[in-house]
């Protein structure tokens, strides 16, 4: 009996489940992933462009698996300075080289090309956020 609540109770500690119970306090084993306040900014403009036209496949739910592994807007302020520079730096380049919206993608879905100034809003925040991240 002992031995088999050992193993249910120390199942239940590595799986993140069991909390330990301090007074009338109580903390869990599991980590908590807290993101970085104040690393990055989304201005209203660019949140709009990124909604409308980069989150149905840039996001942690997408059905595009590639598209997710490259970006997940979703997630990005969860990321350490770093990582947030380097995606930064792809979100500029790709838009830069009009490689976002992919042309095969924009052949289905012609009304989900940025426009120019669409464009040059993203390359703009991108490039100054992670110029401010770097200082």
């Amino acid at each position: 009996m002992k031995k088999t609540l050992l193993t249910i109770v120390t199942g239940l500690f590595f799986a993140g489940i069991f909390t330990v119970s301090s007074g009338f306090q109580t903390k869990t084993t599991q980590k908590e992933v807290n993101p970085p306040e104040g690393l990055i900014t989304i201005p209203d403009n660019v949140n709009t462009i990124l909604q409308n036209k980069c989150f149905d496949c840039h996001n942690s739910k997408s059905e595009s698996m590639k598209a997710k592994m490259k970006l997940k807007i979703d997630h990005l302020a969860t990321l350490k300075k770093k990582k947030i520079i380097s995606k930064l730096d792809n979100i500029a380049e790709a838009v830069e080289e009009k490689d976002m919206p992919p042309k095969k993608f924009l052949k289905k879905y012609p009304e989900q090309a940025l426009t120019d100034e669409e464009a040059k809003t993203l390359i703009d925040w991108a490039n100054n956020t992670a110029d401010e991240l770097m200082k």
